[in-house]
């Protein structure tokens, strides 16, 4: 019975790979789906002659690079068979938020307000993640795996943080254009001023994730290279 319980508890290679192609494609195609969205807005701005607008195209598409590096992240580093059925319902929650700021993206004001969203998902889906982890906690057994597993809890600890910074960029640039008539700034300047403004945060998540995926993937190949690390 031990032996049978033993077995049903080890990991299957080949589910364990299924689960991670999945949600792979699900993270591309979802992310492919938002740049569907943005690429109209884009070409609408530009024909339009919204000049002062156009900040905030490339603080969407960090946003967007952001989201897709954190969802292959996680289908990397910790995913899993079985599915689960929140983290997954989770990803279309979040692209939902992206597409809605990505349909303001001529709108400074209710943009600011979809970035609040959006953080705010973003940031249940890190708090989520770090239950999920720990539920999977006895897969992590060797001392490489155990690093692995104290990175990837790091990864989302500083995640749930950059998503404050986003709710808070959010209700500041909205507040900001709100009270734009009353410090008296013309309306193209105060656009032009936030929107440079939101894409520092994205920015600065964007180069983290580049430092810390590079340190994962080593991490990652170091506890593959034993079999009974995860």
């Amino acid at each position: 019975m031990a032996e049978d319980a033993a077995a049903a508890t080890e990991p299957n290679a080949e589910l364990e790979s299924l689960a991670t192609s999945v949600e792979l494609t699900l993270a591309s195609v979802l992310q492919g789906i938002a740049l569907a969205i943005l690429v109209p807005k884009i070409v609408e701005l530009i024909s339009n002659g919204e000049l002062a607008k156009l900040p905030y195209i490339p603080a969407s598409l960090l946003l967007i690079f952001m989201v897709w590096v954190m969802f292959i992240g996680q289908a990397i580093s910790f995913i899993t068979w079985p599915f689960d059925p929140l983290h997954n319902m989770l990803y279309f929650l979040i692209v939902s938020g992206e597409a809605v700021l990505l349909f303001f993206l001529d709108k400074p004001g209710p943009w600011f307000l979809a970035l609040v969203g959006l953080g705010l998902l973003l940031g249940f889906s890190c708090w989520y993640n770090q239950s999920l982890l720990r539920r999977n906690a006895s897969r992590y057994v060797s001392a490489d795996a155990r690093k692995l597993y104290a990175h990837i809890m790091d990864e989302q600890r500083v995640g749930l943080q950059f998503m404050v910074g986003y709710c808070l960029v959010g209700l500041a640039g909205f507040a900001a254009l709100q009270l734009r008539p009353d410090l008296g700034m013309a309306q193209e300047l105060g656009w032009v001023i936030t929107g440079l403004g939101a894409m520092v945060l994205p920015l600065i998540n964007v180069i983290w994730q580049a430092r810390m995926m590079a340190q994962r993937a080593r991490l990652i190949e170091r506890a593959k290279a034993n079999p009974v690390t995860l």
